[in-house]
């Protein structure tokens, strides 16, 4: 799991009068509204006795820990001290990490890092969501007991669907052929044509018998984006757009949109989601049983072909990611630190007030490598 990056971490509508506890790459947070109103996240673990805050309450804009009813601001700062006399100032130790919140698509989007605002990624693009005269979306949730790099390149594997998926290819038809790959730095898509199965039910009004297909399948990096765009006619359009939350390392919580530009009236809503969840279901049944459970960053341990360029493209950038230093020492964190002390993901504050002591120390991370083995290209 790679700091340094947006994730998505709950619904907008979820963070209401009280605050709400979240869980990201293994660690706590607390949502909620400060003051101004503005969604806030914060580090979960109080640094008085490490107590929940997400198991407190709201308070003038703060949230309040349960324990001894420290309250932290919108900046994580304590702001008070019931058992401390009036005279007595709140000690500048007194904080927890604030992490950067942007609200977006229905979704509150968090960065687990320390960059500066003008070192980070961007958000991925999306104008179907909000042009409504011409596109309809339903949402959902689905939960994977995979790591979330094997869950986005499924996701970008269009050689799969003839296997895994009999509505959408033939797999007597499973031909890739040569596709080109649009790519910038933090993100790739490839558009390829497939041979669908004979139509059924409504499609065969719709489709010709065998008429090419033609989808574009990609991502980006911010929130482990995956996005699907499927021709299905001249005219018929439908895009899958997908966030993959990193729970934990074992545990992925994807929340997805599905646009489209046909059938657009709320009685097909039902229809789409329930075609949208029997994929994921279909693919559940392969993710959670490969081996190994975690995206090898040396190519060379899977075999790659021509088709596998886009799945190949995530790869080296995530690769390129964790050997900036960026990726969580999940083996450190379960033999040294689980259960035996607290420690936080760092926060920006962290680097623009370096010379301000912070209570808890932040998790361990693998070691970044100066010089990066060579990219193997695919055979």
């Amino acid at each position: 799991m790679i700091i340094n990056q947006w994730y998505v971490a709950d619904d907008i509508a979820n963070v209401t009068d009280k605050p709400r506890k979240v869980r990201l790459l293994g660690f706590d947070f607390v949502l909620f509204r400060d003051a101004t109103g503005a969604i806030t996240c914060l580090s979960d673990v109080c640094i008085h006795r490490g107590a929940s805050l997400g198991e407190g309450r709201l308070e003038n804009g703060c949230v309040e820990c349960p324990y001894h009813g420290w309250q932290f601001d919108g900046r994580g700062s304590v702001v008070k001290i019931p058992s401390l006399p009036a005279d007595q100032k709140i000690p500048t130790r007194a904080r927890v990490d604030k992490y950067p919140v942007a609200e977006k698509y229905g979704w509150i989007w968090v960065f687990l890092g320390d960059l500066p605002e003008v070192e980070r990624p961007p958000l991925p693009d999306f104008p179907e969501y909000d042009d409504t005269a011409n596109w309809r979306t339903v949402r959902g949730e689905y939960t994977w007991k995979a790591d979330y790099a094997r869950v986005v390149e499924n996701g970008l594997d269009f050689a799969h669907a003839p296997f895994v998926h009999p509505s959408f290819g033939d797999r007597n038809n499973a031909v890739i052929h040569d596709f080109e790959l649009e790519q910038d730095e933090w993100s790739a898509r490839g558009k390829v044509t497939y041979i669908p199965p004979l139509p059924k039910g409504i499609w065969k009004f719709i489709r010709k018998e065998r008429t090419p297909v033609q989808a574009q399948p990609g991502y980006h990096m911010s929130g482990a984006t995956m996005r699907l765009d499927v021709w299905l006619t001249a005219t018929w359009r439908m895009v899958i757009f997908d966030v993959n939350t990193p729970v934990d390392e074992n545990t992925t919580l994807t929340r997805w949109i599905m646009a489209r530009s046909f059938l657009r009236q709320g009685i097909w809503d039902g229809d789409s989601i329930k075609r949208t969840t029997k994929i994921f279901d279909q693919d559940a049944v392969i993710v959670e049983k490969i081996c190994p459970e975690t995206v090898p960053t040396d190519l060379r341990e899977e075999l790659a072909v021509k088709s596998d360029s886009l799945m190949n493209a995530f790869r080296f950038k995530r690769r390129e990611l964790i050997e900036r230093g960026w990726q969580l020492d999940i083996e450190k964190l379960r033999a040294e630190i689980n259960g035996r002390r607290a420690v936080v993901i760092p926060s920006p504050g962290r680097r623009e007030e370096a010379g301000r002591n912070y209570v808890l120390k932040t998790a361990p991370l693998l070691p970044a490598k100066t010089s990066p083995a060579p990219a193997v290209a695919a055979a």
